[in-house]
């Protein structure tokens, strides 16, 4: 369990045993706020560097004319390849599935 859950169940008094079920739904909420947060600076960077950023049925689809290497370092310099890399898909080795989409 991630650290800041569990400081959330001690700001509570309870542990993850015995939290009640509001405590668990509000430290999901908690991550979901954050992973959102990370998304949408990962979404405003792309959108201002040119990215197009196109929702599909289940996913948001990123595109740009830059090929893999460039879109990569393009992303590390603005500094959020790693939030990048936290959300895309990847292939069995590890890499981005630039042609998949953003999010799964």
């Amino acid at each position: 369990m991630p650290e800041w859950i569990e400081r959330l169940y001690d700001s509570f008094g309870v542990s993850a045993e015995n939290a009640p079920a509001s405590v668990s739904v509000l430290a999901l909420g908690e991550s979901l706020y954050y992973r959102l947060r990370k998304l949408s600076v990962l979404l405003a960077k792309m959108e201002a560097l040119g990215w197009s950023i196109e929702p599909g049925r289940w996913e948001l689809v990123a595109s740009t004319e830059l090929d893999d290497l460039a879109a990569q370092q393009q992303l590390e310099t603005a500094g959020v390849w790693i939030i990048a890399r936290q959300h895309a898909p990847v292939d069995k080795e590890g890499n981005v599935r630039w042609a998949h989409g953003l999010v799964p």
